[in-house]
């Protein structure tokens, strides 16, 4: 059962040794000569498959990985049952703030480990018993930069914006999160969102 499809993959429910789960598989672009297609959709399976990896290892709830099948270009993951950040914030609430401000955590560790999620949305987190668990590292890549986390946080920032009537005191709470764990650097990315702001409304 087709779940999603993006520019980039298509997202089946699947699964895997009786277990549920969904299949990611990275659609093959005709505009590109197929060998090159061929190889840059095996090195960002490589590098999202990579990117989950090291975020588990840095204390970032991910999917776990059943399968990865570079012939077809394709992930299996587990099947995470659970709403959306997004339908938390939306219902508001105590909880609302607490999944925040547990996104900022979770960013924080993120960037603290080197990774960069490259589309940070309240779509791309599922909140399961009290956690959040973060979805498809497909943008992602590995960049220790205040550009490239000034990026992530305005991207996060944007998304709370267009999407949620509470977005500045969900941002707040994000930021507390964020700064909780991402220590003395968080002060220079919180900047470089503003300084990305204004290149905005003055180019």
């Amino acid at each position: 059962m087709l779940l999603k499809r993006g520019a980039e993959a298509e997202i089946h429910r699947t699964e895997f040794l009786g277990r549920a789960a969904v299949a990611k598989s990275r659609v093959p672009k005709g505009y590109r000569l197929p060998a090159l297609d061929e190889e840059l959709r095996r090195a960002r399976i490589r590098m999202e498959t990579r990117l989950m990896a090291e975020a588990r290892a840095a204390g970032v709830a991910v999917p776990v990985l059943y399968d990865i099948d570079l012939a077809k270009n394709e992930i299996i993951m587990e099947y995470v049952e659970g709403p959306t950040a997004k339908e938390v914030l939306e219902a508001g609430g105590p909880s609302a703030h607490r999944v925040a401000k547990e996104i900022g955590r979770t960013v924080g560790r993120l960037h603290r480990a080197g990774i960069v999620h490259g589309d940070l949305t309240t779509s791309n987190v599922i909140v399961r018993e009290r956690r959040v668990l973060v979805i498809d590292f497909s943008l992602g890549g590995k960049d220790e930069s205040v550009e490239s986390r000034g990026v992530d946080l305005h991207l996060l920032r944007e998304a709370l914006t267009s999407a949620h009537a509470r977005a500045a005191s969900y941002y707040r709470d994000v930021l507390a999160g964020y700064r909780e764990v991402a220590g003395a650097p968080a002060k220079d990315a919180i900047a470089k969102v503003k300084e990305i702001e204004s290149r905005g409304r003055y180019t």
